[in-house]
């Protein structure tokens, strides 16, 4: 027990200092930027009449790549495009943007290292936390059906202390069933996640054991359903990372540090202390309705609100789909590689994650706009709960030419 109390102690040591460490690196990355005046516009890449063929970009994101020091901004203009499917470009890319990789492409080997080998403890901390777990049940069922129990009092069971080792225990089985039901859920459509394979179950133990070293390290929020769909995406594309023949072994720890700084954008959704707080998912929602009003005031009387008796009251409530939309990232409403697609574009976007999402999300409902318009309820929420098929890069590119959802709530006042 003193070897897994020191473990854990170690373990949060680590935690703080690579998140230290992580922020040092963002610090830095703000500090070297371009002056904004240097800046493209994104939008006006995108309308770019001149059409670049695969080869000329995966060229392009090379060069960028070789400097012994990366643009930041550079190569956010290129991703926000799209990265193109090639080797382990966009996996490469996706680290750097979500700051796991530092933009010095000589120091890659030792902070891959370092941060492995933290997971690597946290991980650790579990099994010897697991095996303690064990004796403890082991201990409980002896006896032919009686309790036998010679641990002290304060680990008897039904102690209530919060420092029972079996207090401990229920806590994490609670956490693991959870999390091994959602696991079990994601993309049922790809053999990768669900198939019989001994590869899918190996995919399956990583992905849970990431998400619940998670809820371990961040016991205020701890996991909450859904997060598995914002994971999977990541653990699938470094999995799957051709080029790097370690990617395989380590794509759980890199999944798991890029899971976490993802989620920092957007953790308060899944609290629900702060679901009325102006960071909480009610706020966003409400964000997302004002922005739409903005664009197409009809279309969102339509949607939003009829006026009763002097009362406005709510006749498709936004929360029946959007709430899927913003916690989840878009990955539920659009086939996987179009996910990927989307993704390209929050994870770069200059304007901020958050606002990103918000713009294609008003996109995605100015695009059905006609539907809305002639629907009822119904065909309203039919639509919106399953979007019907489309060319993401549309979507994206009605996002990118709407200005920054800051601005546009700052011109209704």
């Amino acid at each position: 027990m003193e070897y897994a109390k020191g473990l854990l102690n170690r373990a949060k040591e680590l935690a703080v200092q690579t998140a230290q460490e992580i922020q040092g690196q963002r610090n830095v990355a703000q500090e070297t930027r371009e002056p904004p005046s240097t800046v493209l516009s994104p939008s006006a890449s995108l309308s770019s009449p001149t059409v670049q063929t695969i080869e000329a970009r995966i060229g392009r994101f090379k060069t960028e790549l070789r400097g012994s020091r990366i643009n930041l901004d550079n190569l956010k203009r290129l991703a926000f495009n799209g990265i193109p499917d090639s080797g382990n470009l966009r996996a490469t890319v996706w680290k750097l943007l979500l700051g796991y990789l530092p933009l010095t492409p000589e120091d890659w080997s030792k902070e891959l290292a370092k941060k492995r080998t933290t997971y690597h403890v946290f991980c650790e901390v579990g099994r010897s936390l697991k095996h303690v777990k064990a004796r403890c049940v082991a201990t409980a069922s002896a006896g032919g059906g009686y309790i036998e129990w010679k641990e002290p009092v304060e680990d008897h069971p039904l102690c209530l202390s919060q420092t029972s080792k079996w207090n401990t225990y229920f806590k994490d089985s609670e956490i693991m069933v959870q999390v091994e039901r959602d696991v079990l859920r994601t993309h049922p459509d790809m053999h990768f996640f669900t198939g019989d394979t001994p590869d899918a179950e190996a995919h399956r133990e990583d992905m849970k054991r990431a998400l619940f070293m998670y809820a371990k390290l961040n016991p205020g929020l701890r996991y909450i359903q859904g997060m598995n769909e914002l994971i999977a995406p990541l653990y699938y594309l470094f999995r799957n990372d051709t080029q790097d023949l370690h990617a395989a072994k380590y794509a759980e720890a890199d999944a798991f540090w890029c899971f976490m700084e993802l989620i920092s954008d957007f953790r308060d959704h899944f609290c629900q202390q702060l679901d009325n707080a102006s960071t909480g998912i009610k706020a966003t929602i409400r964000r997302l309705m004002l922005v739409l009003q903005y664009y197409d005031r009809e279309l969102w009387h339509h949607m939003e609100v009829v006026h009763k008796v002097g009362v406005w009251v709510a006749r498709v409530d936004p929360q029946f789909y959007a709430f899927r939309w913003l916690t989840l990232l878009l990955s539920q409403e659009f086939a996987f590689p179009d996910t990927l697609r989307i993704w390209d574009t929050i994870l770069s976007d200059p304007h901020g994650r958050m606002d990103c999402l918000l713009r294609i999300c008003v996109a995605m409902i100015l695009n059905v706009g006609s539907i809305l318009r002639n629907g009822d309820f119904t065909v309203i929420l039919k639509t919106l709960q399953r979007y019907p098929p489309v060319d993401v890069n549309v979507l994206l590119q009605r996002a990118a030419e709407m200005p920054p959802c800051s601005v546009v709530l700052g011109a209704r006042v």
